[in-house]
C-alpha cells in the first residue's frame, strides 16, 4: 500500500498543498492549466516505489488557495512556489516534469533556481514566442479560441455527469467544485497570463552553462501537430539537444498510456543520475 503524506505550504500571497509519497530521488511534478496534483496520480503511484513524489495544486488550483482571488497571473510567482515547494523538502537538487503552463513554469526556475534542478523535462510547454509566422497566428489563434470555448466544454462535461450546471460554483460536490474553479482560474488568468510570458532564452542558455543542471524538452508520439508539441522542438533548436518522446498526447500521462510514460520517464531520469 502506498502512504500519501500531504501538507500544506504557506508562501506570498497563498497557501500551496502538497503530496509526497514514495522513497528514492525527488521527482515533483508540476501541473498544467486547469489541473491540479491528481492529473498525475497514476503515474505517481506507478513510480512511487522508485522516487520520492511530489505533487501539488498550484496557486489558485482546487486545495491552494489564493489570498488575493483576483491577483494576475505570474509565471515568476508560480515558479517561485515550485522554488519555496522543493526547498521544503530536500535540500538536493531534483527531478521535475512540467506539463504544458507547468512546463513553462519549470523552465522559469531553472532561470532562477538551477542548483535546485538535476533535470527538467518540460513536456509540451506553451511559448509561442518560439513559433514564426503562421504557425505562430494559427497557435495564438487556438489558445484564443480555447479561451471562448472551455467554459462550454466544461459545462457540457459537468452536465454530462448529471451536475446542475446553472451553478456549479455551489455544488456541494467536492471534485465539481474544483473543475469549474479551475476552469475559471485557466480562462481568465492563466492563459492570458501565458500568452503574455516571453521565456528569457538567454538566461535559459546561462543557467545551462553554468550548472550541472540538464533540460530535456519532451512531446507526445500522438501530437505531433499540435503547436504545444512544436513548442517543444523549437526550444530544443534554441538550446542544442534532441526532443523526447512520451506514449500519448498533450495529457497522456493521465491516460490509459500512464504506464508506458511512466516507464518512459523512469528511463530518461535513471540515465541522468
Amino acid at each position: 500500500m502506498i502512504v500519501v503524506k500531504n501538507g500544506t505550504l504557506q508562501v506570498p500571497g497563498a497557501s500551496i498543498y502538497y503530496e509526497v509519497r514514495g522513497n528514492g530521488p525527488v521527482l515533483l511534478f508540476i501541473h498544467g492549466g486547469g489541473g491540479d496534483a491528481d492529473k498525475f496520480l497514476s503515474v505517481a503511484d506507478h513510480l512511487a516505489d522508485r522516487y520520492t513524489i511530489v505533487t501539488y495544486d498550484r496557486r489558485g488550483h482546487s486545495r491552494s488557495n489564493l489570498a488575493n482571488r483576483t491577483e494576475d497571473y505570474s509565471v515568476e510567482t508560480h515558479s517561485d512556489d515550485a522554488h519555496r515547494l522543493i526547498a521544503k523538502l530536500t535540500d538536493e537538487p531534483a527531478y521535475v516534469f512540467g506539463s504544458s503552463s507547468g512546463a513553462v513554469i519549470g523552465l522559469n526556475l531553472c532561470i532562477h533556481h538551477p542548483e535546485q534542478v538535476k533535470l527538467l523535462i518540460p513536456h509540451e510547454p506553451v511559448l509561442l514566442q518560439l513559433l514564426f509566422g503562421e504557425e505562430q497566428m494559427q497557435a495564438r489563434k487556438f489558445m484564443e479560441d480555447l479561451k471562448k470555448n472551455h467554459r462550454n466544454e466544461v459545462v457540457k462535461l459537468l452536465s454530462n455527469l448529471g451536475v446542475d450546471t446553472n451553478n456549479p460554483e455551489h455544488s456541494k460536490d467536492v471534485q465539481t467544485k474544483r473543475i469549474f474553479s479551475n476552469s475559471t482560474y485557466f480562462v481568465e488568468y492563466e492563459i492570458p497570463g501565458i500568452l503574455n510570458h516571453s521565456l528569457d532564452i538567454n538566461a535559459l542558455k546561462t543557467a545551462l552553462k553554468s550548472s550541472s543542471m540538464q533540460v530535456l524538452p519532451a512531446g507526445g508520439s500522438a501530437s505531433r501537430d499540435f503547436s504545444a508539441y512544436r513548442c517543444a522542438v523549437a526550444l530544443t533548436e534554441q538550446i542544442g539537444t534532441e526532443i523526447v518522446e512520451f506514449p500519448g498526447h498533450h495529457g497522456g500521462y493521465n491516460t490509459s498510456h500512464y504506464k508506458e510514460f511512466a516507464e518512459k520517464l523512469h528511463k530518461i531520469c535513471s540515465s541522468h543520475l
